[in-house]
């Protein structure tokens, strides 16, 4: 199944909630990793280090939703690459983006 985020705003975030990705600073440090459950305390950390917003787990997608979502980006990803073939950029990306959104070897 395929989880659901949200990105919040620091402000909004309560404790308990879960983080859905690594936190990074800018130097591209871990601040917290995924799946972390935020706390009073980490939130407060986190306004220190002037983190202003956070990707928070929201559930899953049931499969039937995830059969949805694919068929959508696969319709979507054919419609924008329609033109393009697999010797140029346009198709090294196309299979990067199908990789991405839907796990296809790129």
């Amino acid at each position: 199944m395929t989880a659901i985020s949200a990105q919040f705003a620091l402000t909004d975030v309560t404790p308990d909630m879960v983080l859905s990705d690594d936190l990074l600073d800018p130097q591209g440090q871990v601040l917290l990793p995924k799946g972390a459950t935020l706390t009073e305390h980490t939130i407060e950390s986190l306004h220190r280090h002037n983190v202003v917003s956070v990707r928070i787990a929201m559930g899953e997608l049931t499969p039937e939703e995830d059969a949805i979502q694919r068929a959508h980006f696969q319709n979507r990803l054919t419609q924008l690459f329609r033109k393009s073939d697999d010797d140029n950029a346009n198709g090294l990306l196309h299979r990067y983006i199908r990789h991405f959104r839907l796990g296809d070897e790129a």
